[in-house]
């Protein structure tokens, strides 16, 4: 299952993209500061920052509440 680059559904937190080199695909994962997001998303007082942090960290999808 796939998701958005940054905010992947398989279980990896790091954001993803498909790379494809010659016909050859490969996914390709990258790092960032998610403590810095988590807390950007809270000085935004962004209305569901506490689940998209809780989303980012798991990687997994799952309802907000």
């Amino acid at each position: 299952m796939s998701g958005s680059v940054g905010l992947p559904y398989d279980g990896d937190w790091r954001p993803s993209y498909l790379l494809i080199d010659d016909g050859v695909p490969s996914i390709r994962r990258v790092t960032y500061d998610i403590d810095r997001e988590a807390a950007d998303l809270r000085d935004a007082a962004h209305p569901y920052a506490g689940w998209l942090e809780s989303e980012q960290r798991q990687g997994q999808f799952s309802l907000p509440e």
